[in-house]
């Protein structure tokens, strides 16, 4: 739709509206993308960019004139060239249907703009999706309703130079009308008389005094923000059904000059690694004001707390982290739907972030001093690669003996170039390597394994029979000695010295039983940076994505909890791994990896990625891809029986926002959207 760009999403959605419904009425059936980008400036006035009477006969006169319109009613003698009357009468008509609402059902113009959907980060199609989300909850009637009527206490700084921005964020909560809620706002007196000119005094106080008032929920907000209709009895709904919550967070976005919604913020489910490199939560959040009153003190040297730049921005960070600090993840609630809007572009300033940084450091001195934040780049070694900000947890004086365990076939290419990165390139001091040989015949592979016998840090096991991938990793297991245990592929190339080292100090936080590394194809793209669930099974996020790629809300640069890892590089404490009963051998080839996260999340263990260890990985150099209908038969098999066990957690991934779906390659808008779940 680039050839519009003057057009809003709103006359963009009005536009195929009527398009689609003068095409259906007309030639039943709706237009293709290329017919839309084609006919778009007959649809609108081009002066105004809207819908008009004379830009619908314009429209329509193109539909009547073109031969697919002669072909269907021919027989039915409506097409005579001479019979310029009748044609006259067939355009009213149309112009006239095109306008109706009941031709308008179950025509989506996001769908008909971007069939293949569309990046979450590409803000033109975000504001049509978003459009036409709107549209088909408003058509399904869904409301919540709150049994309990919360009440919310709401708090807002107001300068003299925001009061018609704050006029907004009032006449957006003034559409919060089965909420209970005070807007406390700290500002002149004279300042806010003039905002009582616009507002009923029962719902909002002036105030001198910070976090006055009793409700026990509260929020902060910026002049300008708004809510979208039904928010907080949205949000009620979920505090009635989890009350311990001490805090709650929502997607949301922005709207521009023209009315679009831009800079969609479709967030993951919580993980407390983010809020420490950067306040991902956003501006909205909602509070339990008992948790808020037990960490106030925390707060009261707050930097940038007196300078107007930065208060709101630091102050609420410092509480957000002070909140969530050693409470249990389900008590951090995220609330997947849009029902928050920013007015402003999000402050994105050096100073901010580096106030931002020194907080996050003061709460980690004061907290958890053993943990620390640094910045490097991904790959250490490579020139030129962008640094990140790092949390990097502690490591114990004597570190862990690792069992790394590496099922291999008559590929000594890639054992011996994994063995020499493990033995020689690899800084952690404390492991031993089982090597699991699955019946491998080739000389040279035989001559490898008995060298590889010699050495003193590594055994080899010789494993016959069909491959069973989760069999000989047991196998191996059984006889390994070490406090975690690694399952790593051979096709794995090393690519700095302290990836072990990051795994390990990954492993021993308390609660996490498994981490995953980041892993890049050998033209250094992405291969893994996480596994989502979907009921069609599993996919990795973002594969093929460049190596300095950042990803969609940082993900592919953000170390973070996830319900699955790939088991080609997969570290998990021995006693988790005894717990679960291992890795099921049902699972022979495919599945068995995100199966056995699946069963250490559900015994009540975190899984982790990391994107500080990075490995090469070939992906199937081993075995070779599943290309025989066999395999191929197994696979889908076994993804069905995955499925199958795990349906909830595969149709709710918590670390997938549910307007969004992963293909092989792209993060992509949803459509249609789970509505309880979705826009509000």
């Amino acid at each position: 739709m680039g050839r519009f760009a003057s057009l809003s999403a709103r006359q963009i959605h009005e536009a195929v509206l009527v398009m689609g419904a003068m095409f259906r009425v007309a030639l039943k059936r709706l237009p293709d993308q290329s017919e839309i980008r084609r006919l778009m400036h007959h649809a609108v006035d081009r002066r105004t960019g809207e819908v008009t009477q004379v830009s619908l006969q314009s429209l329509a006169r193109i539909v009547v004139r073109s031969d697919e319109f002669t072909r269907l009613y021919e027989r039915k003698d409506v097409t005579a060239s001479g019979n310029a009357e009748l044609k006259q009468r067939f355009c009213d008509d149309l112009a006239r249907l095109a306008r109706l609402p009941e031709n308008h059902i179950g025509i989506i113009p996001f769908q008909l703009c971007y069939p293949e959907s569309a990046s979450p980060g590409y803000d033109r199609a975000y504001a049509l999706w978003f459009l036409s989300v709107v549209q088909a909850e408003t058509g399904s009637g869904l409301k919540k309703t709150s049994r309990n009527r919360l009440s919310f206490d709401v708090y807002m700084n107001v300068g003299d130079e925001s009061v018609e921005a704050a006029r907004l964020t009032l006449n957006a909560l003034y559409g919060q009308n089965d909420a209970d809620w005070t807007l406390h706002v700290a500002a002149s007196a004279e300042t806010f008389q003039h905002l009582l000119s616009t507002a009923a005094q029962r719902c909002i106080r002036r105030t001198e005094e910070p976090l006055e008032g009793v409700a026990p929920y509260l929020a902060f907000i910026e002049p300008g923000d708004t809510l979208a209709d039904g928010a907080l009895v949205r949000i009620a709904s979920v505090l009635e059904t989890q009350p311990e919550t001490v805090l709650l967070f929502t997607d949301e976005d922005r709207i521009d000059r023209r009315g679009n919604h831009v800079g969609a913020c479709l967030k993951p489910g919580w993980s407390d690694d983010q809020l420490l490199l950067g306040d991902t939560l956003g501006q909205f959040c909602v509070f339990s004001r008992r948790r808020v009153q037990d960490v106030m003190e925390q707060l009261g040297d707050v930097e940038g707390l007196y300078d107007p730049r930065m208060t709101s921005a630091c102050w609420l960070y410092a509480l957000k982290l002070a909140v969530v600090e050693g409470v249990e993840p389900r008590r951090v609630v995220h609330l997947p739907v849009v029902l928050f809007h920013r007015f402003r572009e999000e402050p994105d300033g050096v100073l901010l972030r580096s106030r931002l940084r020194r907080l996050a450091e003061k709460h980690l001195a004061r907290h958890r001093p053993e943990v620390v934040l640094t910045e490097m780049a991904l790959v250490p070694e490579r020139v030129g690669n962008q640094s990140h900000v790092r949390v990097c947890y502690p490591l114990p004086p004597e570190p862990p003996l690792v069992s790394i365990i590496i099922p291999t076939k008559d590929r000594p290419d890639f054992l011996r170039l994994c063995l020499r990165g493990l033995l020689t390139e690899t800084d952690y001091p404390h492991f031993e390597i089982i090597v699991v040989d699955n019946g491998s015949v080739r000389p040279d592979t035989l001559a490898l394994l008995e060298d590889l016998s010699r050495h003193p840090a590594v055994t080899v096991l010789r494993q016959e029979g069909a491959f069973n991938w989760a069999w000989l990793n047991n196998q191996a297991a059984a006889r390994s000695r070490g406090e975690m245990l690694l399952l790593l592929n051979d096709d794995v190339r090393i690519l700095h010295p302290d990836w072990l080292e990051e795994l390990v100090r990954q492993c021993l936080r308390p609660g996490v039983g498994v981490v995953g590394a980041r892993l890049l194809y050998p033209d250094g793209t992405i291969q893994h940076a996480g596994v989502m669930l979907s009921r069609d099974g599993a996919t990795h996020l973002l594969r093929g994505a460049k190596a300095q790629d950042t990803g969609y809300l940082n993900a592919l640069t953000c170390q973070r909890d996830l319900s699955a890892v790939t088991g080609a590089c997969l570290m998990i404490r021995r006693d988790v791994f005894d717990q679960i009963g291992g890795i099921d051998e049902s699972f022979a080839v495919s599945c068995n990896d995100i199966d056995l996260c699946l069963r250490a999340s559900a015994a009540g263990w975190r899984v982790v990625w990391t994107p500080y260890a990075t490995l090469t990985h070939v992906d199937g150099g081993t075995r070779g891809r599943d290309a025989s209908p066999a395999q191929i038969l197994q696979h889908w098999q076994e993804t069905a029986r995955l499925v199958g066990r795990w349906k909830g957690w595969m149709e709710c991934d918590f670390a997938l926002n549910p307007a969004l779906r992963v293909t092989d390659d792209a993060l992509l808008l949803r459509y249609p959207c789970p509505f309880d779940t979705m826009n509000g």
